[in-house]
């Protein structure tokens, strides 16, 4: 099997891995639970912003791999501690929602890029995958630009892909959930809470297992 043969199997590969890691899924759901007090306007305006943020994000550390994290000395580690954190915060939320009186004039907050963009559609193990298929790239061209090229592209057509499913799955989770009615999606948005509050809590656990190793290694050196 030639090399080129090689790259143009490796496209499917990519875009089927960032779209399984990313999830839209569970994305429109939440997005439907997270935007059920917004207008159309606005829950269109959203999605819109996630999306764009979230092509800003994965395209970016597609381009420069882990460099940002060198740059700022973490790893994805501390980065996962953060998704955890903010998940928990927007957990929090859903567990317990603010008054009317509280909340902005329509009853929401903007949700674009957090949650929706980090930790949702552009996360921590979309952004690590994204990672490791541009270098997986890299290696299955080794000298043959061409080759290399073929394969990047199509780490970035499944970014683009991912984006798209996600923001379809975003601007018609409406029409999907509205058979619950009201009273089902109070308990489907009590329902994610306890979800996201799981997920935010086995973001911190991963993240703490992806540090661990290290601060033991420097602690065991310091002795």
């Amino acid at each position: 099997m030639t090399d080129l043969s090689l790259a143009l199997e490796y496209i499917p590969l990519a875009i089927i891995s960032i779209i399984a890691i990313s999830n839209p899924i569970s994305t429109a759901t939440m997005f439907n639970v997270l935007t059920e007090k917004m207008s159309e306007e606005r829950k269109h305006q959203t999605a819109v912003k996630a999306s764009r943020f979230s092509l800003y994000i994965l395209v970016f550390f597609a381009l420069t791999g882990m460099l940002i994290f060198q740059i700022f000395g973490f790893g994805i580690g501390a980065f996962r501690i953060a998704g955890g954190i903010l998940l928990t915060i927007t957990a929090i939320d859903m567990l317990h929602p603010k008054p009317e009186g509280l909340t902005d004039n329509d009853g929401t907050r903007d949700i674009s890029l957090i949650p929706m963009a980090i930790p949702f559609i552009s996360g921590p193990g979309t952004i690590v995958t994204t990672v490791v298929l541009m270098s997986g790239a890299q290696d299955l061209g080794g000298g043959d630009t061409l080759v290399w090229l073929l394969a990047s592209a199509g780490v970035l057509l499944g970014i683009v892909i991912t984006i798209a499913v996600s923001y379809l799955g975003m601007t018609e989770s409406e029409r999907v959930f509205r058979f619950l009615g009201e009273g089902g999606e109070k308990a489907l948005s009590k329902l994610m809470g306890l979800i996201v509050l799981a997920i935010a809590i086995q973001f911190i656990i991963n993240g703490i297992g992806d540090v661990l190793p290290d601060l033991v290694r420097k602690g065991m050196e310091a002795l």
